[in-house]
């Protein structure tokens, strides 16, 4: 179903499409225009894929969601990170199926993450059990909230964060990603820095037909531990770069990373559009 519909939707003038194609026209020049436009049509069949997924992550019992997973790879680094006593980092993109590598981490033990509630009564209810049933503590997007996080990583517990996800305005700063600035969070490495967690990189990569997926963990690049938050934001963005590189159709390309611009780019004082 999600290879038909992606099919559609890259033959139509939506906007959807047109985010996935600028943003992969900014992020890897170096591909051709034939390369690229297979990689967009790629990109929207896994995004729908994704969005039909939802139903089973939410619904199915825990063993049902975590039994779709097929390998592991890099979990000694999970192993390492607990043997040290220290609190663990998750920074997971929005890459492969993020729902599903929710509800599997926080069945590796302890976890409290930030959860903003949907718009939607009846859909926030369903989302939060869905992410809790592996025994995460959700706590609100707020002070409190993060003050409730750093108490739970200080006490060597673990944390889940979208780590590409644009910030406030006073949240972040700007570092390259993919060599294009994006406003970029420097929460998470504020956090590591109060607490002396452990930072890995997470994805859960979607497998072909339909054979489950395969979780995979990375080291994140030293510069997240820097005190200097330009530093800390573009090792982070390094960090998720090179977990897209892998499977680069499965990475969200129809968010709209790049909104934000950096003043140097509007010398006169006008904000200049990076999406048409």
């Amino acid at each position: 179903m999600a290879s038909a519909i992606g099919e559609l939707l890259n033959v139509l003038p939506i906007a959807t499409r047109k985010v996935t194609e600028t943003n992969l026209q900014r992020a890897m020049p170096e591909l051709d225009e034939i390369t690229r436009k297979e990689l967009v049509k790629s990109s929207l069949c896994e995004t729908i894929k994704a969005g039909l997924e939802l139903g089973h992550m939410w619904y199915a019992s825990l063993e049902s969601v975590t039994g779709r997973i097929r390998t592991v790879h890099g979990f000694e680094l999970v192993e390492n990170a607990k043997a040290s006593g220290k609190g663990i980092i998750y920074a997971a993109p929005h890459l492969g199926s993020w729902e599903l590598l929710g509800i599997y981490l926080s069945t590796l033990g302890p976890m409290t993450t930030l959860y903003k509630p949907a718009k939607i009564d009846g859909l926030n209810e369903l989302i939060a059990h869905s992410r809790a049933k592996g025994g995460a503590k959700l706590v609100p997007t707020n002070r409190q909230g993060v003050v409730k996080l750093t108490k739970a990583l200080k006490q060597g517990e673990s944390t889940g964060i979208l780590p590409d996800q644009q910030p406030k305005r006073d949240g972040g700063v700007f570092a390259d990603f993919f060599g294009v600035p994006a406003f970029t969070m420097t929460l998470l490495p504020k956090l590591a820095a109060r607490t002396g967690a452990v930072v890995l990189l997470a994805y859960a990569e979607r497998l072909p037909g339909n054979q489950g997926f395969d979780v995979h963990f990375r080291e994140a690049d030293p510069d997240v531990y820097s005190e200097n938050s330009e530093v800390a934001a573009a090792g982070l963005n390094r960090s998720v770069e090179a977990c897209v590189r892998q499977i680069p159709a499965q990475y969200q390309w129809e968010y709209k990373r790049f909104r934000k611009r950096p003043d140097s780019e509007a010398p006169e004082g006008k904000s200049q559009p990076f999406y048409q």
